[in-house]
């Protein structure tokens, strides 16, 4: 099996131009916490010693970080140290693009020129276009993903070499949330004596996680003839105008993510008219709405700056950054009302006079 296209030797690629680039990703808005600043002030030095122990095989991954967040529903993050973030970020420079090959166009998670707001544009398209969705979703998909799955996609990627070498040690230090289930043909113990999990918080368990589901892509795409289909991570939506064929489609789908080892939660073939929910929007007609847990989340985390900043705690650009980001998101929804409504809770609206 031949290299894939563009591979490199390890000396050409892990340098130290490379590496500070992938310390300026990790360092971008982190650059006041304490333990970046201390990695900061001897940039070189660590950076050297990070590519010497690349170049010669001695790096290994150290042991992460967890912390529980609750964003709707209970997380479990896993924060790898800074040294490991750089390599991950290295890693992805060369992972990316030999994924953009290989992935579809309509797949929107863990890519550059992708992202919520593009899916959304999508979706709203293919809302308009047929009569029938089936919005479909996996049960826990980090926990649920299969390290030998993963390891085999890698292979097929990256075939043998120093890079392949770096992503199974990471792979096999991953601790993340874990779930076993049973699939068809297994025995007894198949559950037991397989690995499963990827953790959240690192690149390349998302890079991984995106890839995961790439085969599934595929049999949409180029078996089936499914031309209203997008993916964002592991929420997929199919479309279509004949609901007996849809719900074929959205059977076959299910057997290729078993397939995968993946469940999927309960799902059923809707009218477009009665509205498409995806990505934290909400599609009805020509109306956009976000969902109300994403605006309960932001206007709480605006609230918190807000205190902040009049304890004096934080500098008012801080809430005036936070501000411009929420609002551009809102401002892919019909959200003229829900803008004024914000900045009136935080103080910050007065009306005109009349």
């Amino acid at each position: 099996m031949s290299r894939p296209r563009g591979y490199p030797d390890r000396s050409t690629f892990v340098t130290l131009p490379r590496l500070w680039r992938a310390a300026h990703e990790v360092s971008r808005g982190k650059r006041n916490r304490a333990a970046m600043s201390r990695f900061r002030l001897e940039l070189e030095p660590n950076l050297v010693s990070l590519r010497n122990s690349l170049r010669d095989g001695t790096w290994r991954p150290s042991p992460p970080r967890s912390m529980e967040i609750q964003d709707g529903k209970r997380r479990l993050i896993t924060v790898p140290s800074i040294r490991d973030r750089i390599v991950h970020h290295l890693l992805g420079a060369l992972l990316e693009p030999i994924h953009e090959r290989r992935l579809i166009a309509d797949t929107y998670a863990c890519r550059r020129g992708k992202g919520t707001h593009a899916a959304l544009a999508r979706m709203r398209s293919w809302s308009r276009t047929y009569r029938w969705v089936v919005h479909m979703d996996v049960q826990k998909y980090f926990p649920s993903l299969d390290h030998a799955i993963v390891q085999q996609q890698l292979e097929q990627d990256l075939c043998r070499g120093w890079a392949l070498d770096l992503c199974q040690q990471i792979l096999d230090s991953s601790a993340g949330e874990s779930v076993r289930r049973y699939f068809p043909g297994d025995d007894l113990f198949a559950p037991a004596t397989r690995r499963t999990g990827l953790p959240l918080g690192s690149l390349t368990s998302q890079l991984w996680a995106n890839r995961y589901l790439d085969p599934v892509d595929h049999l949409i795409k180029d078996r089936l003839r499914v031309r209203g289909y997008l993916r964002y991570m592991d929420d997929l939506m199919l479309f279509g105008d004949d609901r007996l064929q849809l719900l074929q489609t959205a059977r076959a789908v299910e057997d290729a993510c078993h397939g995968l080892r993946l469940r999927l939660h309960p799902w059923d073939v809707m009218p477009t008219r009665d509205g498409v929910g995806f990505v934290g929007f909400r599609v009805k007609g020509d109306h956009v709405r976000i969902r109300r847990s994403t605006v309960a989340r932001a206007e709480e985390r605006l609230g918190n700056l807000a205190a902040a900043v009049q304890r004096r705690e934080l500098p008012p650009a801080s809430l005036w950054s936070a501000l411009r980001a929420t609002f551009a998101h809102l401002d892919h929804a019909d959200s003229w009302r829900l803008k004024e409504r914000t900045l009136r809770r935080l103080g910050l609206y007065w009306p005109p006079e009349r």
